[in-house]
């Protein structure tokens, strides 16, 4: 990814300076033998800022997403350690200019890592615009489409989210064993997210793809591309779109185009507002979404709902796991740079350290702190990030519309089920 360079020999070289440019050195345990100067945790403030959906299309998961990604230092700042947590959180209102704004404004203000974005289409302008031109880390809960995989980011992008392109496989696999299909359509909203996971379930579907329709934003009737996909009368019409758009297209789909095609859904309509939203039962909706099955689940499920009196959502996990893994590294850098946190992402996630799980952050950032190597088991999933910066869960919840809400009908991993 760096013309013959890998991005932890770019960032061993980078954050070497960077350490050297601060003083004095130490040895410790991450450091395979380099020396750095470190100030105890009670003196130092360990910052990350939050780009996320307050409002707009993805406003719906925003609170949730938010929560999540505050939690750990909630965890922090009520345990015993003497430690101080700095996070200020902008909104992206699901709009890639917004985005990069936001992070621009973060960056600015000194943040050295950012959990964010959301939406692919707003991280993948936010990192090229603005984080990784600034050196500053980023980790991004909710962004899937396979371009983050492939960014020139030399080493400064991650993401606790898994890659579309298996979802695609899991929603085609379904699509033929569970409900028979022979054709499909797909419905997607422009851009980076729609457009790669429309192609990916058209690559994978054992069957005919009739059309592949792309919608732009929120409109005020959806009739011509809703006319187009349906035209062929698919067994299967997969829809690809965000909450606020998703809500206003099923109304009018149930009032003037439902026929006798099972509609499937993506992740980011697994969500009770859509069900609210829609007068309609929806009783041929289906979906696909991420779970969550780290070694951590049942700790940070009870953290949230103690903290917010509520079940977490989806990404909500993946949101905690962002935050976590960048306080850890920060701690392990030992300083507020982002080439040193970049670093140690990988490290703080993966080897024989000490194990930490949501609940237990104090533990690991003190040790994390004083050179001692950890490695932090994630709620959504075991993390150990790639060459690509991708970490997360692999399995999928296979889900349904009811009466009184969603439905788990199962879980399914890419190659089961295939035809």
């Amino acid at each position: 990814m760096n013309g013959g360079v890998g991005r932890r020999q770019y960032l061993s070289a980078a954050t070497c300076g960077g350490l050297v440019a601060l003083g004095g050195c130490v040895t410790n345990a991450f450091s395979d033998g380099e020396s750095e100067d470190r100030l105890p945790l009670s003196d130092r403030t360990l910052r990350y800022g939050v780009v996320l959906p307050l409002s707009g299309g993805l406003e719906s998961m925003g609170e949730s997403l938010s929560n999540a990604t505050d939690l750990p230092r909630v965890e922090l700042e009520a345990s015993d350690l003497d430690v101080h947590i700095e996070t200020e959180t902008a909104d992206s209102e699901t709009l890639p200019t917004a985005g990069v704004d936001a992070a621009a404004t973060l960056v600015e203000e000194g943040y050295p890592a950012i959990v964010g974005a959301a939406g692919s289409d707003i991280s993948l302008q936010m990192t090229q615009q603005a984080t990784i031109p600034a050196e500053v880390v980023s980790c991004s809960p909710a962004s899937t489409s396979p371009t983050m995989s492939i960014l020139n980011d030399r080493g400064y992008s991650f993401r606790t989210a898994p890659d579309d392109s298996l979802q695609a496989v899991v929603a085609a696999q379904l699509a033929t064993s569970e409900h028979d299909a022979t054709t499909a359509a797909t419905l997607y909203t422009a851009g980076d997210y729609g457009r790669q996971l429309s192609g990916a379930f058209s690559a994978s579907f054992d069957g005919e793809i009739q059309r592949q329709i792309p919608f732009a934003g929120e409109r005020e009737s959806y009739e011509e591309p809703l006319s187009e996909a349906l035209a062929d009368d698919p067994d299967i019409l997969f829809l690809i779109c965000y909450p606020e758009s998703g809500i206003a297209l099923l109304e009018e789909y149930y009032a003037d185009h439902q026929g006798e095609e099972t509609v499937f859904v993506s992740d980011a309509l697994q969500e009770d507002t859509v069900s609210e939203g829609v007068a309609d039962p929806m009783a041929n909706v289906f979906g696909t979404a991420p779970m969550s099955t780290g070694p951590g689940q049942d700790a940070f499920t009870s953290l949230y709902r103690e903290e917010y009196g509520v079940d977490p959502d989806v990404f909500t996990a993946n949101s905690y796991d962002a935050a976590a893994t960048i306080l850890l590294a920060n701690a392990a850098a030992g300083a507020n740079d982002g080439a040193a946190i970049a670093e140690r992402m990988a490290d703080v996630t993966e080897g024989d350290g000490a194990e930490i799980l949501p609940g237990e952050l104090a533990d690991g950032i003190e040790l994390a702190a004083a050179g001692e190597p950890v490695r932090y088991r994630g709620a959504a999933g075991e993390i150990e990030f790639d060459e690509n910066g991708d970490g997360g869960s692999v399995e999928y919840e296979y889900f349904r519309f009811e009466s009184d809400g969603i439905s788990v009908l199962g879980e399914r991993t890419p190659g089961e089920g295939a035809q």
